[in-house]
C-alpha cells in the first residue's frame, strides 16, 4: 500500500477515509442552499466584528469610483457615466473579485471572510444573487419609508 495522495477528482467531489486495508470512500454531504443567504462574513476565529466599517469602506471606494467618472466624464450625460462607474465598481468589486479573493477591500482590513455555517465560500453565482438582493432591498427600504 503506498501513502500517495488521492487523486484531484476525490479532493473536489469527496473526500478518503485512509484505514489500514484499503482507502474508502466517503461521499461529501449536500446541501440545498437555494434559500440560504450567507453569513455578512466571519474571522477565522468566528467573530464578526468589523462588518459595519468594512461595509462603509467598501462603500466609499465605489462611490469614490463613481464620483471620479463623474468628474472626468465630458458634457451633460456625466452623471450617467459617474452611476454606471458606481454600479460597475460594486458588481465587479462584490462578485468577481470577492470570488476570487475570499475578501473585499474593507472585509480584508478586518479580517473577515464571506462564507456559509459549514466554512464553504460561495460562488460567483450566489454572489451575483446576494448583490441584486441587496439593490432591491434599497428600493425596498425607500418603498417602506413612507
Amino acid at each position: 500500500m503506498s501513502n500517495a495522495a488521492p487523486p484531484r477528482h476525490a479532493a473536489r467531489n469527496s473526500g478518503y477515509v485512509r484505514g489500514p486495508a484499503r482507502p474508502t470512500r466517503v461521499a461529501r454531504e449536500t446541501r440545498d442552499r437555494k434559500d440560504e443567504f450567507p453569513l455578512t462574513g466571519t474571522t477565522s476565529s468566528g467573530t464578526e466584528n468589523g462588518v459595519i466599517p468594512a461595509f462603509l469602506i467598501d462603500a466609499a471606494l465605489h462611490a469614490t469610483i463613481g464620483i471620479t467618472a463623474w468628474y472626468l466624464a465630458p458634457g451633460p450625460t456625466a452623471v450617467l457615466y459617474g452611476i454606471l462607474a458606481w454600479l460597475g465598481a460594486s458588481f465587479l468589486h462584490r462578485t468577481v473579485i470577492q470570488h476570487r479573493t475570499r475578501t473585499t477591500i474593507g472585509k480584508c482590513r478586518y479580517g473577515l471572510r464571506l462564507r456559509y455555517a459549514d466554512g464553504t465560500y460561495p460562488s460567483t453565482w450566489q454572489l451575483t444573487v446576494q448583490w441584486f438582493r441587496g439593490g432591491w432591498s434599497c428600493f425596498d427600504l425607500f418603498d417602506n419609508a413612507h
